[in-house]
């Protein structure tokens, strides 16, 4: 999140004005950004700001300027708006998902994205919301803030507990939001049949998993997996912020001024609270 300081000739901005800015841009003309995949674009991270986060300035090319920049509503803090990214990755994890009203969805993953991705599960209508995790002070948040139902997994088996919460089928939708094989196929047990199993988070190259090809199809399995944000999810993120549809002031749980960046950096790397902002002023 940041303020327009400069323009280009015949610029729609104004000096001053917040915006968010897109992280990549999709080219808009490729056979994924026709076919509404646009973080398959072939060309995703062509245009893009420089020098990037953590910079006090920053510049905009200027199709990101015409396509990937957003306004932020005078109603919503800098501070909220910058989780236009991450919150906007989620909204595309959950709209890969296909979450509809009524659907349970249980979120494997107790971290930021994770309890995000509750949350919107939430604003699109699903019930119940589960979330499996293994760190005290992100169920606690999990239960007062972002979910309907909390698993330990320490303390309970994941799949019992989402069977007894499902009358028995398991949920219609899983996301597994923790780097790892095994959270997928976890994932893929918790699931009912026909249900979706998306793979949200990152893991490293190479990662597999044993995957019995019987159960994919006699349970007919929907597979699949979600990486990025293009900027009309974004837009959707501050729509959801502006109008408190997802907890802002549950997610943001520390603001550091840019001169102690590094404070920052080590209390996120210590996985205290959640999303932890840092300010230039």
């Amino acid at each position: 999140m940041g303020r327009v300081v400069e323009t280009g000739e015949h610029s729609i901005w104004s000096i001053g004005q917040r915006v968010v800015a897109a992280p990549y841009l999709h080219c808009g003309a490729c056979h994924y950004c026709r076919n509404g995949q646009p973080t398959l674009c072939d060309r995703l991270f062509d245009i893009s700001i420089y020098p990037g986060g953590m910079a006090e300035q920053v510049f905009i090319p200027a199709e990101m300027a015409s396509r990937g920049l957003i306004p932020v509503s005078d109603g919503l803090s800098s501070e909220y708006a910058a989780l236009a990214e991450p919150l906007g990755c989620v909204i595309k994890g959950i709209e890969d998902s296909r979450v509809k009203t009524g659907d349970s969805v249980l979120i494997i993953g107790d971290g930021p994205m994770g309890l995000m991705a509750a949350s919107v599960a939430k604003a699109y209508g699903a019930f119940p919301v589960i979330v499996a995790g293994m760190t005290p002070s992100r169920l606690d948040a999990a239960r007062h803030h972002f979910a309907d139902m909390v698993i330990d997994i320490t303390q309970s088996d994941v799949e019992n507990e989402v069977r007894k919460f499902t009358g028995g089928r398991g949920a219609d939708i899983v996301i597994a939001a923790v780097s790892l094989g095994e959270t997928v196929l976890d994932a893929i047990h918790c699931v009912r049949p026909g249900g979706v199993v998306n793979a949200f988070a990152g893991v490293p190259n190479g990662t597999t998993i044993p995957l019995d090809i019987r159960l994919l199809h006699y349970k007919q399995l929907n597979l699949t997996g979600s990486f990025g944000t293009a900027p009309e999810h974004m837009a959707k993120a501050l729509r959801l912020l502006e109008h408190k549809k997802v907890p802002a002031d549950a997610i943001v749980t520390a603001i550091y001024p840019f001169s102690k960046i590094q404070d920052a950096v080590d209390h996120a790397f210590q996985r205290q609270g959640l999303k932890t902002i840092i300010t230039f002023y």
